[in-house]
């Protein structure tokens, strides 16, 4: 066998001889001075069940000194969305009104500003025809309109 073969076989497989480093076999430590520590009873701890946390508050309170800023926003196209994602970035709570957009260019902002919303944890909310309120995870709306709007199956599906 040439020295290549034999310096792979021994590589992948190891060698015959004794072990190069001189550990083979037991320790020269004198195993009768080593003691295990003597500990009492095992210590037996209750977990506490995890909780999981929410994605986002369900109530919102502001110090004295935090405002929050609302943009209203009434877009007649698809030219405005940068804009109005660039605000939700900014955690600036969004007023959309699509009264003057056409259908087709309507659902098409909603549809990309519910991605922004879910994006950073905000939220996308009809509060009357053709108006929707935009919130980062900072800010929490709630109210009788809003759960009025979104009560009926019909205007669950019909955005418009």
């Amino acid at each position: 066998m040439s020295k290549f073969t034999e310096w792979l076989k021994t590589m992948a497989v190891g060698s015959d001889q004794d072990d190069p480093d001189g550990y083979a076999g037991e320790d020269s430590i004198d195993n009768e001075s080593y003691s295990e520590p003597e500990y009492a009873s095992p210590i037996q701890a209750k977990a506490e069940p995890s909780v999981a946390r929410e994605s986002r508050p369900s109530n919102f309170s502001m110090s004295s000194g935090a405002s929050i800023e609302m943009k209203v926003v009434k877009p007649d196209g698809l030219d405005k969305v940068e804009q109005i994602s660039d605000y939700l970035l900014d955690r600036k709570t969004v007023l959309l009104n699509l009264e003057d957009t056409n259908k087709e260019n309507a659902r098409r902002l909603i549809d990309f500003l519910n991605g922004v919303a879910y994006a950073i944890n905000g939220s996308l909310k009809k509060v009357a025809n053709c108006t929707y309120v935009i919130t980062p995870s900072n800010v929490d709306v709630s109210g009788e309109s809003l759960q009025a709007a979104a009560s009926t199956p019909a205007e669950k599906s019909n955005l418009f």
